[in-house]
C-alpha cells in the first residue's frame, strides 16, 4: 500500500424553527435524486436535487433551463471538531435525517480516533454529538459510512467502512444511542493464507461501503471496497442487520476501492456497483440472477494503480441516462458521459484551472437552473502546506462546466481533504455541503502558514441563493468571503 494512499483515502433563511418535509428517499436529506437510493432499490427520479421545473419550453419543445442564480456559501459548523486531537476527517460525511425533528444531522469517520461520530442539526448550523455507543475499542482508521434501516424497524441505523479493520453495523434508536451488532466483518474467505497475519491484513480493510437492496428481498446488503486487497465485495442482509453473508460474485477481488456506490445506472430497476478502483473507473451491472458483469467499456485504465478518488453518478447531459463523475488525484474531476450499449465517453476537461489535483466531490443543481454542478476538493497546483481548497463547478449545459469563483469557499488555505457530501441542513431547498478535513498536510514553502484558514476540521457551508446571475458567482449583500483565489491560469 502506497503512503499516498494511506494518507488520502487510500446531498440560508430558516423558516420560522418550524419542522420542513424532506424531499428525499430514506433518511438523507435532499441528496442529489441522482444520488439517493430508496429502501426498496427502485431508481430515483431523474430531476436533480433543488431543480427548478418551468412550463415553458424552447421551439424545440424542449424545456428551457430556469435562471441561474448565485451562489454563496457560509460556514455553519458550530459544535464541529477544530483541532487534530479530535481526528482527521479520512470520509464523505454524511448529512441525513438521523433522529427525525426534519432537520439534517450529521456522520462522519475520523482516522486515528475513536469510531465514527454523529451530530444532530437544528437547521441553523448548530451541532450536538449524539455517538452514545459509537466508540471503537482500537484506533480508528477512517473510511466510509451510510445510514440506512438495516433491520426494518423504521428507524436509522449506521454502517460503517474502517480502512485498517472491516465493516461494522450499528442499529439505532432513533433517539442518539447506537448498539454494535457486527463488528470487524471482512472477506474472511479471500485470505490466501488463513491465520497468517499478513495475509488477513490484507483483506481486513473497508475503504468505503455503500448500502442498497441489490437482490430485491427488500432488506438492505452492503457494498464494500478493499482498502488494501480483496476488490468489491457484497454482504447480503438476512433482515435483522446482524448477520451477513458474502456473495459469491464476478466481482473483481483484487485491489482497492477509494470510493463505492450503489445505483442503477442502466435503468432497469435493478442495483448496479460503480467503484473508484484501484485499477481505475469500474462499472458492473446487476444481472438479476445474484451476479454482475463488466460494463466500462470507454473508462479510463491509468498505468498508476490508486488514481481515482471521489465519486458520483448524475445525469450530467440532460440526455435521461447517469453519467460518471470521479476525482483524479493528479489531473482534477472528470466526467464520464453514458453512452449507448452501456459504453462511457469522456467530456473535454472539465476544471482546467486545477493543476493540483481532486480528492473529493459531489453533485447537485446548486445554482437552481435545472442542471447539475460538481463539488470538488483539491488543490489548484501540486504544491505544499495549507493549498487546498473547495471549488464550485457550474454546469453550463453544453458539456462543459464553469469555476465560479467568488461563492465563499475557500480555494486555498485548508489541510488535506478527504470527502465532500450535499444535503440540506435548514430545509430550504438549496444544496449544503459537508466536508471532511483535517488529514496531515506536508510542509509548506518557508514563511507559509502552519495553520489552515478555517479552524474547523470537519465542516458544513450552508448555501443561499441571491439574484439571477451570469455565472453564479455575484457575491450577495454584505457576505464575507473567505476565498482566497485562484491565479486564473488554465491547463493548455
Amino acid at each position: 500500500m502506497s503512503a499516498e494512499k494511506n494518507l488520502l483515502r487510500g446531498g440560508r433563511r430558516h423558516s420560522g424553527g418550524r419542522r420542513l418535509p424532506l424531499a428525499a428517499a430514506g433518511f438523507a436529506c435532499l441528496a442529489p435524486a441522482a444520488l439517493v437510493l430508496s429502501q426498496s432499490g427502485e431508481r430515483p427520479s431523474s430531476a436533480p436535487m433543488g431543480a427548478a421545473t418551468t412550463a415553458a419550453g424552447d421551439a424545440s419543445g424542449a424545456a428551457r433551463p430556469a435562471p441561474r442564480r448565485a451562489i454563496r456559501f457560509e460556514l455553519a459548523s458550530s459544535g464541529l471538531p477544530t483541532s487534530g486531537s479530535e481526528g482527521m476527517w479520512k470520509s464523505d460525511p454524511v448529512l441525513a435525517d438521523i433522529n427525525g425533528n426534519g432537520f439534517a444531522d450529521l456522520a462522519a469517520l475520523p482516522r486515528l480516533a475513536k469510531g465514527a461520530r454523529v451530530w444532530t442539526g437544528d437547521g441553523e448550523g448548530n451541532w450536538t454529538d449524539s455517538s452514545n455507543g459509537l466508540a471503537v475499542p482500537r484506533t480508528s482508521c477512517g473510511g466510509g459510512l451510510a445510514v440506512g434501516d438495516v433491520n426494518g424497524d423504521g428507524k436509522p441505523d449506521l454502517v460503517v467502512g474502517d480502512h485498517c479493520t472491516g465493516i461494522w453495523v450499528y442499529l439505532g434508536d432513533g433517539a442518539g444511542t447506537w448498539t454494535e451488532v457486527t463488528a470487524a466483518m471482512y472477506p474472511v474467505d479471500l485470505v490466501e493464507k488463513p491465520g497468517d497475519e499478513l495475509s488477513e491484513k490484507l483483506v481486513t480493510g473497508a475503504e468505503d461501503i455503500a448500502i442498497g437492496d441489490v437482490n430485491g428481498d427488500g432488506h438492505l446488503d452492503i457494498l464494500s471496497g478493499g482498502s488494501d486487497e480483496g476488490g468489491l465485495n457484497i454482504f447480503l442482509n438476512d433482515g435483522t442487520g446482524r448477520n451477513w453473508t458474502r456473495q459469491a460474485s464476478s466481482l473483481i477481488s483484487r485491489g482497492w476501492a477509494n470510493r463505492v456506490l450503489l445505483v442503477d445506472v442502466d435503468g432497469d430497476g435493478r442495483l448496479d456497483v460503480v467503484a473508484s478502483h484501484s485499477d481505475g473507473p469500474l462499472v458492473y451491472l446487476n444481472d438479476g440472477r445474484g451476479d454482475w458483469f463488466w460494463s466500462a467499456s470507454g473508462l479510463p485504465t491509468p498505468m498508476m494503480q490508486g488514481l481515482y478518488h471521489g465519486l458520483a453518478t448524475g445525469d450530467m447531459d440532460g440526455d435521461g441516462k447517469l453519467d460518471l463523475v470521479v476525482a483524479n488525484w493528479v489531473d482534477g474531476p472528470e466526467v464520464y458521459f453514458q453512452r449507448e450499449h452501456g459504453t462511457w465517453q469522456k467530456a473535454p476537461e472539465v476544471f482546467p484551472e486545477m493543476f493540483g489535483g481532486a480528492v473529493g466531490l459531489a453533485v447537485a443543481d446548486v445554482d437552481g437552473d435545472g442542471r447539475l454542478d460538481i463539488a470538488v476538493s483539491g488543490r489548484l497546483q501540486p504544491t505544499g502546506g495549507m493549498v487546498r481548497g473547495l471549488f464550485l463547478l457550474l454546469n453550463e449545459g453544453n458539456g462543459s462546466w464553469r469555476w465560479a469563483r467568488d461563492t465563499g469557499l475557500p480555494s486555498t488555505g485548508l489541510m488535506q481533504t478527504s470527502g465532500l457530501s450535499f444535503g440540506d441542513i435548514d430545509g430550504d431547498g438549496v444544496p449544503d455541503l459537508a466536508v471532511g478535513s483535517g488529514l496531515i498536510t506536508e510542509t509548506g514553502p518557508p514563511g507559509a502558514s502552519r495553520e489552515p484558514v478555517i479552524a474547523h476540521r470537519l465542516m458544513v457551508w450552508r448555501g443561499r441563493r441571491t439574484a439571477a446571475s451570469e455565472d453564479g458567482s455575484v457575491a450577495a449583500p454584505g457576505a464575507a468571503s473567505v476565498d482566497r483565489g485562484g491565479n486564473g491560469e488554465k491547463k493548455q
